[in-house]
């Protein structure tokens, strides 16, 4: 059954890189609109996040806005990735610009190990695409999937741009490496993780539990954490910005230092989804660590 579906998969794909990019764009706009009408257990995660970082600040029609908005960035990623099978250089700087890109050059410069930090927010496939591209060759931590042909489908056309993908397991010996060669490595940070995972940190005003993976790894090998973000703007246009470095944190109190570059972190990735609040990944139960009352009291009504 898999077989056929990877074939069916397949043949989409080709149809969809063959098709003019209005009615492929058309074709993701369409079922973005298809989610938002029948997805209602997600619509009803993103309403509960909204309103429990956001309380009476927020209103009704921005909400709806916001769930509309969350499917079609959604799709937005998976056509990107296709798209970007066939992009020139050339269209790719075109559609992409950078903000602050000399903080990466002045790192790079000195020669010390990178470790880049984002969130699910904006178009990440075009992010990842352009900095391979035109900044640092990538070390990319991804989720597998339990459908190895398409896990096998995205690692090509992500490496496909110079990256280099990591999977989850077994990925922190692969990331050393990269580090000690003095090699930029990726990691997306913003997701909920138990308590034996991670630390805890205040995030968007809240308790939560973050990925201590790039403060540790930051901490050992006197690497630089560089935040970053990509805007979607108007168009297909997007926006790259690199925001102000975390320099790495070594005492001999190794917990204190975790506990207090992981927070930082979590500022800075607050920071960037309070720019422009839409274009984060607000179907994810972020907050279910410490909050889980607020889904369980949303979905038994």
């Amino acid at each position: 059954m898999k077989k056929i579906v990877y074939k069916i998969f397949l043949a989409l794909v080709f149809i969809l890189r063959k098709s003019p990019k209005f009615i492929r764009r058309g074709f993701f706009r369409f079922l973005s609109a298809l989610a938002y009408l029948f997805a209602n257990k997600t619509n009803k995660i993103i309403k509960t996040n909204l309103k429990f970082i956001f309380n009476d600040k927020i209103s009704e029609k921005e909400i709806k806005e916001i769930q509309k908005y969350s499917y079609f960035n959604m799709l937005l990623w998976v056509q990107s990735l296709i798209e970007n099978l066939d992009i020139t250089d050339e269209e790719l700087l075109n559609t992409v610009s950078i903000e602050n890109k000399e903080i990466v050059e002045k790192v790079i410069s000195e020669n010390k190990p990178i470790i880049f930090i984002s969130a699910h927010f904006g178009n990440m496939e075009m992010l990842s695409t352009y900095i391979n591209k035109n900044v640092a060759k990538l070390h990319q931590v991804a989720r597998q999937s339990n459908f190895e042909e398409i896990d096998e489908f995205i690692v090509k056309a992500r490496e496909k741009s110079g990256s280099k993908i990591v999977f989850r397991k077994g990925a922190v010996k692969k990331l050393v490496k990269a580090l000690i060669k003095k090699e930029a490595i990726s990691l997306i940070i913003d997701q909920n993780i138990n308590s034996r995972e991670g630390t805890q940190v205040d995030f968007l005003g809240k308790k939560a539990y973050q990925a201590s993976t790039s403060a540790i790894l930051a901490r050992k090998f006197d690497a630089v954490i560089i935040p970053l973000a990509i805007f979607n703007k108007n168009d297909y246009k997007y926006k790259i910005k690199v925001y102000n470095p975390i320099l790495p944190i070594k005492t001999e109190n190794e917990e204190n230092d975790i506990k207090e570059l992981s927070q930082l972190q979590a500022n800075a990735i607050s920071d960037i989804i309070l720019e422009d609040k839409k274009q984060w990944f607000w179907p994810h139960k972020r907050f279910k660590s410490h909050y889980r009352e607020i889904y369980e009291k949303n979905f038994n009504n």
